[in-house]
């Protein structure tokens, strides 16, 4: 079967483009058009390793991974190096099922015609049924993500208002089913703040500067037992769309890694 160089590309570069789209969404960034369609181009190009001679499985794996973490590093740029092996991992999981459900769909309609060399899969095709697909499956993706993107928010999000040393901050946090801590002495709320934010709030903590107001959280996590800093408040208040909660001199724990999407964590138990 002939495969055309043109049609590899033309095909890859927009399919890439919409599992870059995808992996966006997932992964909670929002890169430049350009930088979408650079690495579009980019990842369509490495399509052409299907006209090389067949490789060993070793470089097979090496290049996927490398050109894959390439592609994100084009795509989303560098922020830390966790970070880019994160969405890269998730680009993967995106193409992964994406191949396997053109696999899928080939395989029930009876395939003719597929070529697969270097880990590369040519379909006899036509590209426009394959581009349909990938857009019915980037539309398909946003109905989903924005029907559960709203239903989550309507029911963890809240705001938080912590009263601290006279002064008044409010923290954008979600009610985390995750989140059971409180004060073993006096029963009160905890709630789990982003360093960054309570620093710029309210400054810097130290046992040393607040010795009075300073308690140890205990904080069970998947890898064991840890213990949180935490400082107990004049008072608090938990607001969501329907309802507000007074905290009762709750106490802030200063969370020892930056918090994902929200500036702090709330238990359940405090919102009824």
């Amino acid at each position: 079967m002939v495969v055309y160089a043109d049609i590899l590309i033309i095909t890859n570069l927009i399919v890439d483009y919409f599992l870059l789209k995808i992996t966006a969404g997932l992964t909670k960034q929002s890169p430049t058009l350009l930088r979408q369609l650079s690495a579009s181009f980019f990842a369509a190009c490495g399509a052409l390793v299907i006209f090389l001679p067949e490789q060993n499985t070793v470089f097979r794996v090496l290049f996927r991974l490398i050109f894959g973490y390439l592609i994100c590093l084009i795509c989303f740029g560098f922020k830390s190096f966790r970070k880019s092996v994160s969405g890269s991992l998730v680009f993967f999981a995106v193409t992964t099922c994406f191949a396997g459900a053109m696999l899928a769909i080939w395989y029930i309609f009876n395939p003719y015609g597929m070529v697969i060399n270097n880990s590369v899969v040519y379909f006899n095709i036509s590209p426009v049924f394959l581009i349909a697909f990938s857009v019915i499956g980037f539309l398909l993706f946003s109905v989903l993500s924005y029907i559960f993107k709203r239903r989550n928010s309507q029911a963890e999000s809240c705001t938080v208002t912590l009263v601290f040393e006279g002064k008044s901050a409010d923290f954008s946090a979600v009610i985390d089913s995750g989140n059971a801590l409180t004060d073993n002495f006096t029963q009160s709320a905890v709630i789990i703040a982003d360093r960054k934010k309570a620093v710029h709030s309210f400054g810097e903590f130290s046992p040393d500067i607040y010795p009075k107001k300073y308690r140890v959280i205990p904080c069970g996590t998947v890898s064991g037992c840890t213990f949180l800093d935490g400082y107990r408040c004049e008072s608090g208040t938990i607001k969501t769309d329907e309802r507000s909660f007074h905290l009762n001199k709750p106490i802030m724990a200063i969370s020892k890694t930056p918090l994902c999407d929200c500036e702090a964590l709330v238990n359940p138990l405090d919102c009824g």
